[in-house]
């Protein structure tokens, strides 16, 4: 299935970095405030290491009672099995605290292999990753839940692109985070469209599409697609329908054309649109 880029699952745990006592120990309340802290480490040669997220519970901002050494893995990196020993170790002696590393993957078999304990020398010493695979997410199918977490349900979607029903985990993301009017507002729902597949993408266009909030899901068509929105016309949407077409790179004939910009059925031409999205030929967008 499509990945969620590591920098954009890092993102969704600094804007909810309860996120992660949810999961690890879900229906339990967290032990105390979470707070991000600082994630450098430096060894002895100076070299730095920066892990994803180091979040401190209880206790006081530069004092926790208990650290968190978050990291987000998409793919095998033998080389982090090296460095992270060096994060627990550094950031124990720095805070004075228990540490436990903890690793994000929404792979099956990355997860697996995350979790294998890591031996620092003849197995006196060993390091155990707590694994929080795809698994340990929720399947976020209902709205409201989703507007409380929007992380969440974006994780939501991450974790189960390739479930059955994975569009209805799409759909409630999407209408939670489209809500949002800062920053995640715009980056949340292309995270969700990134992570689905084909097919799963146009199962949902046909759940937003049978909703009555059918929008393009691509940021190349959704701009001129709310542009002609905006018109409150169906003039408005024609005229986006042929723009779509363009950016599509299809060449309607004449008669095509006319029956485009004739047409006063918005609900023909956001079927229309829809095809554009999925469509190889012209004739698939105009088929009966």
């Amino acid at each position: 299935m499509p990945k969620l880029p590591h920098e954009a699952l890092v993102q969704l745990v600094r804007h909810a970095p309860a996120l992660i006592p949810d999961l690890l120990w879900p229906g339990e309340r967290a032990p105390g405030p979470v707070r991000i802290t600082a994630a450098e480490f430096v060894d002895l040669n100076f070299a730095e290491h920066r892990a994803d997220v180091v979040l401190g519970l209880g206790g006081a901002q530069d004092r926790p009672d208990e650290a968190l050494v978050v990291e987000v893995q998409v793919e095998r990196d033998p080389r982090k099995r090296w460095t992270w020993p060096v994060y627990v170790a550094g950031l124990r002696a720095r805070l004075g605290c228990p540490v436990t590393l903890v690793v994000v993957s929404l792979d099956r078999e990355v997860a697996r292999w995350c979790a294998e304990p890591i031996d620092l020398g003849r197995r006196r010493t060993t390091v155990h990753p707590w694994v929080l695979g795809p698994e340990a997410v929720p399947a976020i199918t209902d709205l409201e839940r989703a507007r409380e977490l929007p992380e969440l349900a974006v994780l939501s979607v991450a974790a189960h692109a390739d479930d059955p029903g994975a569009e209805h985990i799409a759909l409630v993301a999407l209408e939670a985070t489209r809500e949002l009017d800062d920053q995640r507002g715009i980056l949340y729902p292309d995270f969700v469209v990134a992570l689905l597949g084909r097919v799963a993408r146009t199962a949902l266009e046909k759940l937003l599409m049978a909703n009555g909030s059918w929008e393009p899901l691509s940021d190349m068509f959704r701009k001129p697609w709310l542009d002609g929105i905006a018109s409150g016309k169906a003039k408005g949407k024609a005229d986006m329908l042929l723009k779509l077409l363009q950016l599509k790179g299809f060449a309607p004939s004449d008669e095509q054309r006319g029956r485009v910009l004739d047409c006063r059925d918005e609900a023909q031409l956001d079927a229309w649109a829809a095809r554009v999205l999925t469509a190889t030929r012209l004739d698939e967008v105009f088929a009966d």
